[in-house]
C-alpha cells in the first residue's frame, strides 16, 4: 500500500519539485569533483600526474558526470514517492537527500520498529528538526516512526491517522504469529 507524501502548502510542494531535481544534479557534480580531486591528488603523490591531470580526463570526467546526474534527476522525477507498507517491511522512498540521511530509500522491517504514532508537536525547535526525511513536508503535523534502536523518522504523508493504524495492525499481527 502507498502513501503519498504531504507538504506543507502548495507553495511549499512546487518547491519541493524544484528543489528535488535541482540538489540530485548539483550534489552530483560535487561528489564527482571531490572524487576527482582525491584521484588527481592520489596519482600526483604517486607520480602519474599526467594520466589524470589532462584535459582528455577531465572532458570524460565531465561527460559521466553529467549522464549521472541527469540520471539521478530523471529517477526524481520518474520513480514512485512516498511511503510503502510492503509485507515484511516498510520503504520510504524519496529519491532525494537530506543533511542527516543520504539514502534515496530508507528500508525499514517491521521487526526493527517500536512505535508509530502521529505527531502534532513542531519539530522547528527540537533536537529532532534535521530528522525530518521529506523537504518542503509539514513539520507540525506529521508521522513519528521510532525504532527499537532510538532512532526517529518524521514524515509527513496523507492519510497519516490511517497509516499508523494499519502499520499498528501489521506490527500486531507480527507479534502474535
Amino acid at each position: 500500500m502507498r502513501y503519498k507524501f504531504r507538504y506543507f502548502n502548495g507553495i511549499y510542494k512546487s518547491i519541493a519539485k524544484f528543489v528535488g531535481p535541482f540538489q540530485n544534479f548539483f550534489l552530483t557534480w560535487v561528489i564527482f569533483f571531490i572524487i576527482y580531486f582525491l584521484i588527481s591528488k592520489l596519482f600526483i603523490l604517486i607520480g602519474l600526474k599526467d594520466y589524470v591531470i589532462n584535459d582528455s580526463m577531465l572532458g570524460n570526467f565531465q561527460k559521466i558526470t553529467f549522464i549521472c546526474s541527469v540520471l539521478w534527476v530523471a529517477i526524481y522525477l520518474l520513480f514512485r514517492k512516498g511511503v510503502f507498507l510492503q509485507e515484511n517491511r516498510l520503504v520510504i522512498a524519496r529519491y532525494t537527500f537530506t543533511l542527516t540521511n543520504w539514502r534515496n530509500r530508507i528500508i525499514v522491517n517491521y521487526d526493527d520498529i517500536e512505535s508509530v504514532n502521529v505527531n502534532f508537536r513542531d519539530l522547528h525547535f527540537t533536537k529532532y528538526r534535521f530528522s525530518f526525511v521529506v523537504p518542503c513536508g509539514d513539520e507540525a503535523y506529521n508521522v513519528e516512526l521510532t525504532l527499537k534502536n532510538g532512532k526517529k523518522y518524521f514524515f509527513s504523508i496523507e492519510d497519516q491517522e490511517e497509516f499508523c493504524d494499519n502499520l499498528n495492525l501489521l506490527l500486531e499481527k507480527r507479534k502474535n504469529v
